[in-house]
């Protein structure tokens, strides 16, 4: 029977990474071609965009936060959307330093740099004591190390909302199980196309106590 549940393991391991590898290389494309063609950019809007002001919406985020967003990728569409949504400042980071050329000239492009600025940064070791709501892509590696810095630097009260695909959901609850002053305030489903059922992915909204 033991042996069953470690080969069970390694076998829900296994198809974790694939999934996730598969998810990561899907938004590397979505954002590289939205990036470079202005069609494909305004389908992402309709299809993507939409899901993340929901988000935004539903995890009750005040309208003059200061957000910080882990890898916002070379199209940022969450600072776009948030951009319209809140009155705060927004800052996009991205560990690459060509994607944060490349989403600096959207984000110029669609006349936003007054309200969101994007720089480089790693979501492991970024300041983030100035931030009251922190969102973390389900793109963002290595997941479970980054959410430990932000459970540990955040301050009291902050918003923090991490996106998985739902296969790797059950990495967000171990971690959260570690850390007691963080809370689960919504959990949210998403499956717009083309991540239709049983694809999809979940967006955590966590508050530290």
């Amino acid at each position: 029977m033991k042996q069953h549940t470690n080969k069970k393991t390694i076998l829900d391991y296994i198809a974790i990474f694939f999934i996730k590898k598969i998810s990561n290389y899907f938004w590397e494309l979505a954002d590289t071609w939205s990036y470079k063609n202005e069609k494909i950019a305004k389908l992402y809007n309709r299809f993507i965009g939409k899901e993340y002001q929901r988000e935004y919406e539903s995890c009750i985020i005040a309208s003059n936060a200061n957000i910080l967003h882990i890898g916002c990728g070379s199209y940022p569409l969450t600072e776009i959307v948030l951009a319209h949504c809140s009155t705060g400042h927004i800052v996009g980071i991205d560990k690459n330093l060509q994607t944060v050329t490349q989403a600096r000239q959207i984000i110029i492009k669609n006349k936003l740099e007054n309200c969101v600025t994007i720089t480089h940064g790693d979501g492991l070791d970024f300041s983030i004591e100035d931030f009251n709501v922190i969102i973390v892509s389900s793109c963002s590696l290595p997941k479970v190390q980054i959410l430990q810095h932000l459970f540990q630097k955040a301050k009291p009260h902050s918003r923090i909302i991490v996106r998985e695909v739902d296969i790797a959901v059950i990495n967000i609850l171990q971690c959260l199980d570690a850390h007691r002053d963080i809370e689960i305030i919504k959990q949210i489903r998403h499956n717009p196309f083309p991540f239709l059922e049983p694809i999809g992915w979940t967006t955590f909204c966590l508050k530290k106590k």
